[in-house]
Order: C-alpha cells, then structure tokens, then sequence
C-alpha cells in the first residue's frame, strides 16, 4: 500500500493525502515524495550519475557485486514477486537483477531524480520514483528491499531500517550492502560522502534492533582487501585537491587490473557460494528478514 509519506494514512490516486494534506510533485518526469531534495542535499554528490553511468560497466566492481547479489536473491529469496531498491542511483543493480529474475515487479527510488533517467534507460521494465528513504511511502508492500551502498551515505540510518521493516510484507526480507571496517576510514570516504564505515557488530545490531533476524553476513571484497588498504594509505600523502581528482578516477581502471580483479572476485564469490566466511572485507552484506 502507497502512503503518505508525512503521516503514513493510505494516499489517495497514490499521490494526494487527504489527512495532513500532502501532494507529491511531477519532477524531471519522476513521481517525487520528498521533493525539497530531489535536486540536492548532503548525502551525495548529484551530478556524479553521470559519471557512475559511464564507468559501471567498464568497472569490475560493479558487475561483479552483482552477480554476488544474484546469487543471494535465488539462494535466500527464490519466491519473490516484488523488490523495491533505495537509493537505486543509475539502476545498474536492477538492470542486472531483472536480467536473471523477470517475472519480479521492481521499483527503483532515489533521493536525486538526476540518477532516475539513466535507471529508467537500464531498466525500463522497473517503475521508479524519489524520495526520501527516512520517509518510504509504503506500508507491508515489497517481499525484498535492497539498500546497496547506501545507509552509510544517511546520519539516521536506523531510521532507514525502520522504514525498510514498515514497506516490506510479513515474511519479507533485506539485503544491504555497506563498506567495512572502521579502520579502513580514509579522504576517499570523506569524498564519498559516507558518515560511517560499518563493522559486523555495529551493522548486526542496527538490524537486529530495528524488527530484522539477521541470515546471513558476508565480509566481500576480501581477497582485494590488500589493495584497498594500499590504496586508502596513499591518500595520508596527497593534498586535498590531489585526493578529490583521484577518488573521481578509481572506477577507471587499467583493463589489464580490472580483468585481473574481476578473476579474484570471481574466485571469491565461488568461495562464498560454498560457505567460506572470510573474517574482513572491503564490503559487507548483510541479509535478513523481517520478524
């Protein structure tokens, strides 16, 4: 059920509420429930879609965190029907779910509608809106709700679960991915405007408190994690205009490197599927399930 995403009463033409008097607003041809935001705020930057949109495909990461993902959809949540992705910034997660799982409803939504159109071009099967993910405009809707990289980007994070619990079905379940490691922190999360890097505790019991049973956790981007560290340290020795134009490059990578780390994160995945638990990671997945 659609709601009002102030009040939470049922909304009606799933636009208008008739209770506090909130109307959605038409912005950049996408249906926005928070739209004072849509254009910009301090959570992301707004105009990296683009530049996200140009470099997926060509970065291993992001194909390969995909087909983790696929796995976790057919191994945890076969029965699916519906999957509601936040923050779905350029759609590239379900483009690829949807290439796997067609017979799903997907809805995308974003806090920027700048990412919207390039999620639409992706993955036009999917319906997809803005708003705000302290404030989902849904009551026991989804079977799946997908958070990939994005509650580290929210101060009030726990409130992000809360309202991923009150949009999911009885039964229903989470999949949420967040980077690692506290001690990993460095310029580059600064760029990204993350407010934390997580640890298996600290993400464990933030689900758990907020109605969720944890599955699963997985610590991904292990056998990279040398890499990762290498490459968080060099930012001690870069001055700050010098670690904003290199975090903006990451995701270009030689193709030499990049076919060699997708080789790795398929061997890691492989891994995975079997039941090997690495203890760190540059990443961690979390997967559970509403009690």
């Amino acid at each position: 059920m659609k709601v009002c995403p102030r009040c939470n009463n049922e909304l009606f033409n799933e636009s208008s509420c008739g209770f506090c008097g909130f109307t959605a607003k038409m912005i950049d041809g996408f249906m926005a429930f928070a739209p004072e935001l849509a254009t910009g705020n301090d959570n992301f930057e707004s105009n990296a879609h683009e530049r996200l949109f140009k470099s997926e495909n060509s970065c291993f990461w992001f194909p390969e965190r995909n087909k983790l993902l696929t796995w976790v959809m057919k191994k945890y949540f076969p029965f699916a029907e519906s999957f509601l992705e936040v923050g779905c910034g350029t759609g590239y997660v379900l483009s690829g779910l949807s290439l796997t799982f067609s017979g799903i409803r997907y809805t995308g939504a974003d806090i920027f509608t700048s990412g919207l159109k390039f999620a639409a071009s992706r993955a036009p099967q999917a319906e997809f809106m803005q708003m705000d993910a302290r404030r989902i405009p849904f009551n026991n809707e989804f079977d799946v709700i997908g958070a990939f990289d994005m509650i580290e980007h929210v101060d009030e994070d726990e409130q992000v679960l809360s309202q991923m619990y009150k949009a999911l079905r009885p039964g229903g379940g989470i999949i949420i991915t967040v980077p690692q490691h506290e001690w990993l922190w460095s310029a580059a999360d600064d760029q990204g405007f993350h407010k934390r890097r997580y640890t298996r505790t600290i993400l464990g019991e933030k689900v758990t408190k907020n109605g969720f049973e944890v599955i699963r956790m997985i610590s991904f981007m292990s056998l990279l994690l040398p890499v990762i560290i290498l490459l968080r340290w060099r930012y001690l020795f870069y001055s700050k205009k010098a670690i904003e134009k290199s975090v903006k490059k990451e995701i270009k990578i030689n193709s030499v490197l990049n076919y060699l780390f997708g080789v790795i994160c398929k061997l890691e995945t492989q891994m995975i599927k079997t039941g090997f638990s690495f203890p760190a990671g540059g990443s961690l997945l979390c997967i559970a399930k509403k009690r």
